[in-house]
């Protein structure tokens, strides 16, 4: 799960469950502050109701002979509803309709006439209509149920208004006492009225219960929409700077190790990003550096390579690297049966050169020497300088007859150098002894049966090229073969 879906998630989760919550907690004090007003409201009407059945009969036992206290209480909403009619304006909106719970009200201490003494009949109940208070156990009569059912009691706690199923003399209960309200007539408590049972709303109470329902719950999905369209926008905001510093990251891991993060802000996350441009920064420097230093000990690898290798003066191979590098030649010539051929030279008389021309001047014959032999020479020759004035060749894959012959071309291309562009009167001519016998088992030997051959070249006069036929060559005391031009 990437960054920014996590973010986007947890502001959605504390939304909605700040919105769940609020509308659990506002719902129950919605209803219970509902229930609050509804029960005052009733308690109000049914105290209104008592007080003025109590003044219209003198006592309550007496109205109970005379009049069923629900038939009164719907005989009295009609007459107060006929006098609020009576006493309407003609135009213009209604008034609000009148409390009847209050006991000061002129009007709820007016006592009623006697039924059918100048009264209407109580209205007929019909299916929709509720009456405003009622008895505390069961309906009226021919009636729907009441929003609340009170028990009524005189100040000696002796039930007024008893349940049948529980007989004629009951008294309340001290839990019952203590939630009761007094009932006074001209300032006189007559009776105590306490509610019981549960809330029964009436048509008009659930309209504006279902009214404030309604707006809370659109007032919830409002906010849960909006909750829902900010944690996306918030989610995606604050997870910029973390995408970008992951995809930086990547291209990092790719090898492109200067990158940058735009900062945005400076909290933890601009911060970060801050940090990852140095650091990104002294890393690709330091990686410069370090390639840098790669390629410098690379080239210094090489050329020291090249110097334990190659001979400072001349630029040929050396001795080491000539005997590591003819190894393999010879025993895969050996092995495949392939013909092999080497040379070792010498400049004639070069202790001379040194003596009648000075050094320097046989530094620069070594040089010429050693680039006429490199240059007239096959790619896959070896040429090296074995040492002193001293030059050696290694022919792979070459006859001896064949060896031979570039020898002695090589000699002469030396001898008719223009060594006069040194000195006037120097002269440079070189000895060569050749060998190609396989059957001495190295190229040492090899090479010390062609050092032989140069003794022999040494002493037959110098200039000159002196091998031996494979065929004859049979140990060091076979008879040279010189090859003159």
């Amino acid at each position: 799960m990437s960054l920014r879906t996590k973010i986007i998630a947890a502001l959605l989760t504390t939304s909605f469950l700040s919105l769940a919550l609020v509308g659990v907690v506002a719902h129950e004090r919605l209803m219970r502050r509902f229930d609050d007003l509804a029960l005052a409201r009733s308690a109000r009407n049914f105290r209104g109701d008592v007080a003025s059945y109590w003044l219209t009969y003198g006592s309550w036992d007496a109205g109970a002979r005379t009049e069923p206290f629900p038939e009164f209480s719907q005989r009295r909403r009609a007459l107060i509803e006929r006098a609020r009619a009576a006493a309407q304006p003609p135009a213009g909106d209604r008034p609000p309709p009148l409390d009847t719970g209050d006991v000061t009200d002129a009007e709820a201490l007016t006592p009623l006439p006697a039924p059918g003494i100048g009264a209407p009949p109580p209205p007929a109940m019909t299916p929709g209509s509720r009456p405003r208070s009622g008895p505390p156990f069961g309906p009226p009569p021919g009636g729907p149920s009441v929003p609340f059912r009170f028990l009524l009691f005189d100040p000696a706690g002796r039930v007024l208004n008893p349940d049948p199923r529980l007989g004629a003399d009951q008294q309340a209960s001290a839990s019952e006492r203590a939630r009761a309200v007094p009932i006074e007539v001209h300032g006189e408590v007559v009776a105590y009225a306490s509610p019981v049972g549960v809330i029964n709303y009436s048509e008009t109470d659930l309209a504006y219960r279902d009214a404030v329902r309604d707006a809370l719950a659109w007032g919830i999905a409002a906010a849960a929409a909006l909750a829902l369209g900010l944690g996306l926008l918030l989610g995606t905001r604050l997870s910029r700077s973390a995408r970008a510093l992951t995809r930086a990251v990547r291209f990092m891991q790719g090898g492109a190790l200067r990158q940058r993060v735009a900062v945005a802000s400076r909290d933890e996350i601009g911060v970060l990003a801050d940090a990852f441009n140095h650091m990104s920064e002294e890393l690709a420097r330091s990686h410069d550096a370090l390639e840098a230093s790669h390629r410098m000990i690379s080239e210094q690898a090489d050329q020291l390579r090249e110097m334990a290798e190659r001979d400072t003066l001349t630029k040929l191979f050396n001795r080491r690297h000539f005997d590591a590098s003819t190894k393999p030649l010879f025993e895969q010539a050996a092995r495949y049966v392939r013909p092999l051929a080497v040379m070792i030279g010498d400049i004639d008389f070069f202790k001379r050169v040194n003596d009648r021309f000075s050094h320097a001047t046989g530094d620069e014959v070594l040089r010429r020497v050693g680039r006429l032999l490199a240059e007239h020479s096959r790619a896959s020759d070896v040429v090296a300088r074995y040492g002193g004035e001293e030059f050696v060749i290694c022919f792979p894959e070459t006859e001896l007859d064949e060896a031979a012959a570039f020898c002695e071309r090589l000699r002469q291309i030396i001898e008719a150098h223009p060594w006069r562009d040194i000195h006037p009167e120097l002269t440079v001519t070189m000895s060569m002894g050749l060998n190609g016998d396989l059957a001495l088992g190295s190229v040492e030997r090899m090479l010390a049966a062609a050092d032989a051959l140069l003794y022999q070249a040494k002493h037959g006069g110098r200039n000159r090229v002196c091998h031996r036929p494979a065929e004859t060559s049979v140990g060091l005391a076979s008879r040279p073969h010189e090859v003159r031009v």
